[in-house]
């Protein structure tokens, strides 16, 4: 559900970017990263665990995770990719900060095609292959779908220990309000050697779309919170998500714990939400469900490729962090929220 309200939104605000021809531009030029970067990268450096007891094989999965915040989504379908497809206008990481949309114009057409690509991690057991890009099978994210998981291959990667999860590393990729099954297969074998290649993108300072809070790690949190943590749900945590439990003196039972990386739309992150200041740090209640956002930056700007970055016009978008125990002690929620909006600030 997240996933698709973010596509219609994109698709929404990348309209109105495109339409209205919003130029005012940000202070501050977007530069384009390094065409090439060592492999070695993605696996480098030792895994941090956080004070808590890790097996071997989900210290594994914290090393693709990592690997995969370290690779940056907009730098992968480049105008070298596109370049027998079409050219790319604008860029942006603005409702998820594992994934690019853009906007293409092709070649013959006046209207723009919006485009999605993310990093996810999911199984695909059981699922057809749907066609095969160069010698990589690729997948129909559910049946009868235009949007496709090419598998990411970071076990190729030198560093890299062999994955035993259900779970492994893919691209989805596909287009933003419209199934286009042609254009996305299309999509899917320009950007298929390079991952074949090996040679990714890195996210840094100076990526194609540069995102400060992309670069860190949500499971950091348990840095801060410390020795209230019961349990971490490697299986459950994702590149940008942290599942994990925490108890202390005077609960009932162990309270279940998820803390997003997440940009927010700000009317609507805090439209019915209490606003709390709890040690110098803003926060949002749902208390009907336990949920707490704090923002933790300034506010996300769509990028012009090759140019600058330019406003989004009214709908102000902010890097946050997302807090939510399922309805449980929002007390314990507030804590947690304030902990790591200190930390990721």
């Amino acid at each position: 559900m997240r996933h698709l309200a973010g596509r219609m939104l994109t698709g929404l605000l990348a309209a109105m970017v495109v339409l209205t021809g919003c130029t005012r531009q940000i202070d501050g030029a977007a530069a384009v990263g390094p065409g090439e970067v060592d492999p070695a990268y993605f696996f480098a450096g030792e895994i941090p665990v956080y004070g808590q007891s890790v097996s071997p094989s989900d210290v594994t999965a914290l090393a693709y995770l990592r690997a995969m915040r370290r690779i940056d989504p907009c730098g992968l379908l480049n105008r070298d990719a596109l370049s027998k497809i079409g050219e790319i206008g604008s860029v942006g990481t603005l409702f998820a900060l594992d994934e690019c949309d853009m906007d293409i114009k092709m070649p013959g057409q006046s209207n723009r095609r919006f485009a999605s690509i993310e990093l996810t991690w999911t199984r695909v057991t059981g699922t057809p292959v749907a066609f095969r890009a160069g010698q990589a099978p690729v997948y129909a994210a559910f049946p009868g779908s235009c949007d496709y998981l090419l598998p990411l291959e970071l076990s190729r990667l030198p560093g890299a220990q062999p994955l035993h999860k259900p779970d492994q590393p893919f691209l989805r990729i596909g287009l933003i309000a419209e199934e286009n099954c042609d254009i996305a297969q299309r999509l899917v074998r320009a950007v298929a050697p390079r991952i074949e290649s090996s040679q990714l993108p890195v996210r840094d300072a100076v990526a194609t779309y540069p995102a400060a809070l992309a670069e860190r790690d949500p499971c950091q949190v348990l840095s801060v919170v410390g020795g209230e943590v019961d349990h971490w749900d490697i299986n459950r945590t994702r590149p940008y998500e942290c599942d994990f439990g925490i108890w202390r003196n005077g609960f009932p039972e162990v309270v279940p714990m998820q803390v997003t990386l997440e940009p927010q739309i700000v009317d609507i992150a805090t439209d019915g939400r209490e606003r709390r200041d709890r040690n110098g740090v803003e926060i949002y209640i749902d208390t009907a469900y336990c949920s707490a956002i704090a923002f933790v930056g300034a506010p996300m700007q769509r990028k012009l490729v090759g140019g600058d970055f330019v406003d989004t016009g009214a709908m102000v978008i902010r890097p946050a962090v997302v807090v939510d125990s399922g309805g449980q002690n929002c007390d314990a929620v507030a804590d947690v929220a304030v902990a790591a909006a200190k930390l990721y600030a």
